[in-house]
């Protein structure tokens, strides 16, 4: 039976329960590995350690890392990857996405269409930039995930304050146009293929559309759903190398779709509550049938 790694430091989260359970329901044997607890080894190979027993090799690996994580799961994926085993999604991937600004050049790169966001590094710069790209706007941390670190600014006196905080803490700010709609698109894409969509609504309090800050979701039937949409997803997932992701896009005023940003590591909890789809049963059929083909190609 072969081996599958799921990194996850909470076995209790609804997304790690769902795929454990698809996973061994598929036929594989699940070992869940939590980050923070490896030693990697470069003994000459690539060895590790996980609560100081000896590590076996795995056929494939699945990682659900967090953010403050990030750096940590892709060191993790590189030494599974040199190992031999397959990776959803690899390092490389998963540092491109989880870098806000760094992802949406990528993807402006590819030609997708991104909002206007401008990205600085000293404070000498902060009027000029808010001359070119005036309240509101929305500022954002280079990292994160559910929401945290968005905040809305709608004067400038706002988002000098948020500015001058940024960077004193973190030595480099985002800003980005604010588009007024109160509901985004989550498309989640695994391999190039559209698995479920669905739209969250803002709550009343919030302008951020998470359902983490309170939003609402509703299913969105995928034969309803504009082909755009779904070739901005595929696209979007491409150009960052990663077979399985959350793909946000949000309309502007004149209607026309953004990318707003693409996420590595979707939760699984809120989509398929709204649309019924069963993504970790899709997700344990892809590592299976990966897995198969590395097998009879070895």
């Amino acid at each position: 039976m072969a081996k599958v790694a799921l990194l996850s430091r909470q076995p209790e989260l609804y997304s790690t329960r769902r795929l454990q359970q698809a996973l061994a329901e598929c036929g594989l044997q699940v070992v869940r590995l939590a980050p923070e607890e490896f030693i990697l080894d470069l003994d000459g190979g690539f060895a590790w350690r996980h609560r100081g027993a000896e590590g076996a090799e795995v056929a494939a690996v699945l990682p659900r890392v967090g953010s403050p994580l990030t750096q940590l799961g892709a060191r993790i994926l590189r030494h599974f990857a040199a190992q031999g085993a397959y990776c959803l999604n690899g390092a490389d991937a998963l540092l491109a996405a989880r870098d806000k600004f760094g992802s949406l050049q990528i993807l402006r790169g590819a030609g997708l269409p991104v909002p206007r966001t401008a990205y600085f590094a000293h404070p000498s710069q902060r009027d000029t930039l808010l001359d070119a790209l005036p309240p509101p706007v929305v500022i954002k941390l280079l990292s994160g995930s559910q929401g945290v670190g968005v905040n809305l600014a709608e004067s400038r006196e706002a988002a000098s304050a948020l500015l001058d905080t940024l960077l004193h803490l973190q030595h480099e700010a985002m800003v980005q146009e604010y588009l007024p709609g109160r509901s985004d698109l989550r498309i989640i894409v695994l391999g190039g293929k559209v698995l479920a969509a669905m739209e969250r609504q803002a709550s009343t309090r919030d302008f951020r559309s998470n359902l983490h800050c309170g939003g609402q979701a509703r299913a969105w039937d995928l034969e309803a759903l504009d082909e755009t949409a779904q070739e901005l997803a595929r696209r979007a997932s491409a150009a960052l190398g990663l077979e399985l992701a959350g793909v946000d896009l949000m309309r502007a005023e004149d209607g026309s779709l953004r990318v707003l940003e693409v996420n590595p590591v979707p939760s699984l909890e809120g989509i398929e509550t709204a649309t019924g789809v069963d993504i970790a049963a899709a997700i344990a059929s892809w590592l299976r049938l990966r897995v198969e083909e590395r097998g009879r190609a070895a």
